[in-house]
């Protein structure tokens, strides 16, 4: 049960409630979580107070709603102050005992996993490792059947989830995704101006900007089925990139790629490898992992079995099934 309470402990009459009510339905689609929206909403109502305008509602003026709000919903401004500082030094991202089972296939076994910021982690393994589902775990596009997953210090729920991962996290895919009945620019637009809230100027000018990284700009105002599956990867890339997120999740980016495309993606990615961005790739380019990759992960049968520095894991694994695995794919 949720209670809008004031500083001092007195209830708040039904209409302070109902403008706080509001103001959560009007925040909930920033991609903000609700600890983030609960501190937005403090200050947007402090605000009011120093610019001596009071609120508005109902016919009630009121120059200030002092409130927090109980039950794990936010904190109060001194304890969401300590609750940021509090998450200095943690694991961007965190996996813990996660299970997943599709019916009655155990896809992943006690995984647990950590990725530290800015960290460049490649997630390698036989077909039906469980490496794209673990990604996807990773935003709850698949939600583990059980275990913990932690995203900047704060643990991702089924309530939680949209605007935990709307806030820290974008995706690459497999098929690109793109919406065919928009321009490139419009695609990338489009997350920032309804999510985010970016005036189309700001938009753009992102946009833009990232097409100039992914060497597309002059894409701009074409449709995606009139370019090369490349040349949409590159675009998809872009699109992850509008949305300023702290992580970047690609799903085997290079799966559905002819042989001479994959290297243009690679390379952009391998760009963005030099910037402070937390990219975590499932992928089979092993040469991508080498030059890549802080530490590799091998996954096999739903498992961790291996992980290390691209030195160590390539040089010398340690793992018999790695081993195997290394002996197929790399070509002396």
């Amino acid at each position: 049960m949720m209670r809008w309470e004031r500083d001092a402990g007195a209830s708040l009459s039904f209409w302070e409630k109902s403008y706080l009510y509001l103001l959560k339905l009007g925040l909930d689609f920033c991609g903000l979580s609700p600890y983030t929206r609960t501190q937005i909403k403090i200050i947007h109502v402090y605000d009011y107070t120093k610019r001596d305008k009071g609120v508005s509602f109902g016919g009630i003026r009121r120059k200030r709603l002092p409130y927090y709000v109980q039950d794990g919903i936010g904190k109060s401004m001194v304890g969401a102050a300590a609750a940021s500082g509090a998450k200095e030094g943690m694991d961007m991202i965190k996996l813990e005992n996660i299970n997943k089972y599709f019916g009655e296939l155990h896809v992943l076994k006690d995984v647990n996993l950590e990725v530290k910021e800015g960290e460049k982690l490649v997630i390698i393994g036989p077909s039906g490792s469980g490496k794209s589902t673990t990604v996807r775990c990773m935003n709850f596009l698949e939600e583990p059947s059980g275990g913990h997953v932690y995203i900047d210090g704060e643990e991702l729920t089924h309530r939680n989830k949209t605007q935990l991962v709307r806030r820290t996290t974008s995706m690459v895919f497999q098929q690109f995704n793109l919406y065919p009945h928009m321009s490139v620019i419009k695609n990338l637009t489009l997350a920032p101006m309804k999510l985010h809230h970016k005036s189309r100027a700001e938009a753009e000018e992102l946009a833009y900007h990232y097409l100039d990284v992914v060497g597309l700009r002059e894409k701009a105002h074409v449709y995606p089925t009139t370019l090369s599956g490349g040349q949409q990867q590159r675009i998809a890339i872009a699109r992850a990139l509008c949305m300023q997120s702290k992580i970047i999740l690609f799903d085997e980016p290079t799966s559905a790629l002819d042989p001479e495309t994959i290297q243009e993606v690679l390379d952009v990615m391998i760009k963005l490898a030099k910037e402070n961005i937390t990219m975590v790739v499932v992928t089979h380019e092993m040469g991508f992992a080498r030059q890549v990759a802080d530490r590799v992960v091998f996954m096999a049968d739903g498992q961790i079995l291996e992980e290390g520095t691209p030195d160590e894991f390539f040089e010398n694994p340690q793992n018999e099934r790695l081993k195997t695995f290394l002996g197929k794919i790399i070509r002396k």
